[in-house]
């Protein structure tokens, strides 16, 4: 437990590659904007790991406290480790970053947006308080595919040595959605557990969610992880927005940041996934049989508008 009072407080992004996922930061960032004011952000600054820096600076009138590490494909590919696995590049921007700063640390994919204030959150993370963005379910009564294949394979293997120590794996063990992580940079350890651990399984059961597996395994283990989806939307499942935010962006792009805050509140993700639902929900035996995908329509910007 820490005295948050004079602390500084973190929003860690990874944004690097295609402009797809720079643009989701970006909107990311006026939902932020939309729910916070100035005095809020004095002792708060955004931190953003990327191969593009001037991407994020030609919005050069955004008045948040935005600095930049910037990482090529080389850092990215080390990163990656001998496992050569994507998601482990999460694990290293947050040792790197927890390696010379110090404060509440919230770090987010860049496919989120705010729906509430997050005051009240940096200061429970100062006092001890671990945050992911939502349960998702025990991994032994899951009915996801996946989550079952992970099952069979903690069943079959019951313990792990994990940097020197033997871990074993409760029978409650949950998964949680790492798309959003809180910690404190005293907690820093647990980064150091998730990594090994990822190294060790990953390939053992050389899957995606080994990464979430190993947060969500490490952040339980403290009794104090909490949920974060109230205040944040995780938008994972729906990549196939990506064309209407660059949409977006590119109709308002002669917009001020005050102006695009405000009409970011077009894109309600909401909205997105119930029609996605109702699409393969109502989908033809034609349509399935052709494995026909949903694509959302690109809204009007001009007309909509007017509503709002």
């Amino acid at each position: 437990m820490t005295n948050t009072i004079n602390e500084k407080s973190f929003l860690v992004f990874q944004a690097y590659g295609a402009e797809t996922v720079m643009n989701e930061c970006v909107f990311a960032l006026l939902s932020f904007c939309r729910h916070h004011q100035p005095k809020d952000w004095e002792k708060w600054e955004v931190w953003i790991y990327t191969d593009n820096p001037q991407f994020f600076k030609q919005f050069s009138d955004c008045p948040l406290p935005v600095f930049y590490r910037e990482i090529n494909q080389e850092t990215i590919r080390l990163w990656h480790g001998e496992i050569d696995f994507v998601h482990r590049v999460k694990i290293e921007v947050l040792r790197d970053f927890t390696s010379n700063h110090s404060g509440n640390i919230l770090y987010l994919d860049t496919d989120v947006c705010f729906t509430q204030p997050i005051n009240d959150i940096f200061n429970n993370i100062g006092k001890g308080d671990l945050y992911m963005h939502i349960l998702e379910g025990k991994i032994h009564e899951s009915k996801n595919l996946v989550l079952q294949k992970l099952s069979k394979f903690l069943k079959t293997n019951r313990s792990f040595t994990v940097n020197g120590n033997t871990i074993s794996i409760p029978e409650e063990t949950a998964m949680w959605n790492a798309g959003v992580l809180g910690f404190h940079s005293f907690q820093t350890p647990l980064l150091e557990d998730a990594l090994h651990f990822t190294d060790e399984v990953f390939p053992l059961f050389p899957k995606h969610l080994v990464e979430q597996f190993a947060f969500s395994f490490f952040f339980q283990k403290n009794n104090n992880l909490k949920a974060l989806n109230i205040h944040i939307i995780h938008y994972w499942n729906l990549k196939e927005i990506r064309p209407v935010l660059a949409a977006f962006f590119k109709y308002f792009k002669n917009e001020k940041w005050e102006t695009l805050v405000r009409l970011s509140t077009l894109v309600q993700f909401p909205d997105f996934m119930q029609q996605k639902a109702n699409f393969y929900e109502t989908r033809s035996v034609g349509g399935k049989l052709l494995k026909k995908k949903w694509t959302p329509e690109i809204p009007n910007w001009k007309e909509i508008k007017k509503y709002y």
